[in-house]
């Protein structure tokens, strides 16, 4: 045991409990105190640049560690799988990019592919890689789904996916319409997919095989949109290279600008939700189900 018990320093800074104290006695709960105003997508950013900025640096921050990471280096990328990079990248990207969203504690990202509840409501049981969610009343909202893979990846796989990604949104856009009408020709849901490209070159000198290789990934990003005929319509609306190894400002700039949209989108559709109307069935339902006490 004594080995072992040299292994633990004998305290603890007194600066460290001092953070912790400062930490839980300075917590601030976020709540949504008003309801948001409606908005809708007219070609404009809505929240201010200085949060634009913050975001932008958050996600800066997470690339910055990614090509400091010798995983994602020349020598040891290829061996990584779909759940290091996923891991490593997509979800820190992702919680970078949707945190402090301007509605309270409504909403989070499950990123343990766990089963789709809207995909459930039709038997399919799909589990998308990564899911936003939203609660709302007492009903959960599945508003992006997104759909990954390795750095390395065969064609096949990405059709796979991305066909796959296609029937999680039209489920989403289902099931959304069971918990509320948000307007039609405005409201989609978002899904994205993140897929890898791997190109290489072979030199011959000397009988020996000389390669260049260069690996990385493209996110794609889709939305799924009921028009006012109940016809549902998937456009792609942009992609962009991931920069998983050091790259050019062009590049950074271009995946940045990606995930700012992809944001903005959501901040939209979740307005949207909030002032949709909410079917008879499900009034009745909610209304059914309180209880109210006698007065003393």
């Amino acid at each position: 045991m004594e080995p072992a018990r040299k292994m633990i320093p004998t305290f603890l800074p007194t600066i460290i409990r001092e953070t912790c104290e400062e930490f839980v006695s300075s917590y601030n709960e976020r709540r949504m105190e008003i309801l948001p105003e409606k908005l809708e997508h007219d070609r404009s950013w809505k929240e201010e640049e200085e949060i634009l900025a913050e975001v932008t640096r958050r996600i800066l921050g997470v690339l910055s560690d990614v090509w400091n990471n010798p995983a994602f280096g020349s020598e040891f990328i290829e061996l990584q799988n779909e759940g290091t990079y996923v891991t490593n990248i997509i979800v820190p990207i992702i919680h970078a990019v949707l945190k402090d969203l301007p509605f309270g504690k409504s909403l989070y990202v499950s990123t343990s592919e766990k089963q789709s509840i809207a995909s459930a409501e039709g038997y399919s049981g799909r589990r998308p890689d990564i899911m936003f969610i939203l609660k709302h009343g007492e009903y959960i909202y599945e508003l992006i789904y997104a759909e990954c893979s390795r750095l390395v990846c065969t064609e096949r796989k990405k059709r796979n996916d991305s066909i796959k990604l296609w029937r999680e949104v039209n489920d989403g856009i289902f099931w959304t319409r069971k918990g509320c009408y948000p307007d039609k020709d405005k409201f989609g849901i978002i899904g994205f997919q993140v897929a890898g490209m791997f190109s290489f070159s072979y030199y011959p000198f000397h009988r020996i095989t000389m390669s260049h290789t260069k690996i990385g990934c493209t996110l794609h990003l889709n939305v799924l949109i009921r028009d006012s005929g109940d016809i549902h319509r998937y456009y792609h609306l942009k992609s962009a290279e991931i920069p998983v190894q050091q790259a050019e400002e062009d590049v950074v700039t271009k995946f940045i600008e990606t995930l700012l949209i992809l944001r903005n989108i959501l901040v939209v559709n979740m307005s949207l939700i909030f002032h949709a109307q909410v079917p008879r069935s499900r009034r009745r339902m909610e209304k059914s189900s309180t209880v109210s006490s006698d007065p003393e």
